[in-house]
């Protein structure tokens, strides 16, 4: 499994799929490997709400953002 990011790094959604913007800045906590070996993401924000998502949901936070 390549990945895309690394453990540690800030990110962000890329495509909110709920229609309401998320400008809220997640931490990637750890890999998980999907049935299809697309590779997963766990998520996790300073608020605790986590999620899995595909590297397509996601990009990288700014280099000044903060979690």
């Amino acid at each position: 499994m390549k990945e895309a990011f690394h453990i540690g790094q800030l990110v962000r959604i890329a495509k909110p799929s709920s229609g309401s913007s998320d400008h809220r800045i997640y931490c990637i906590v750890c890999f998980v490997s999907d049935e299809d070996e697309s590779p997963l993401y766990r998520i996790k924000n300073t608020v605790g709400i986590e999620r899995l998502v595909r590297s397509h949901e996601i990009e990288p936070a700014a280099l000044t953002a903060v979690p």
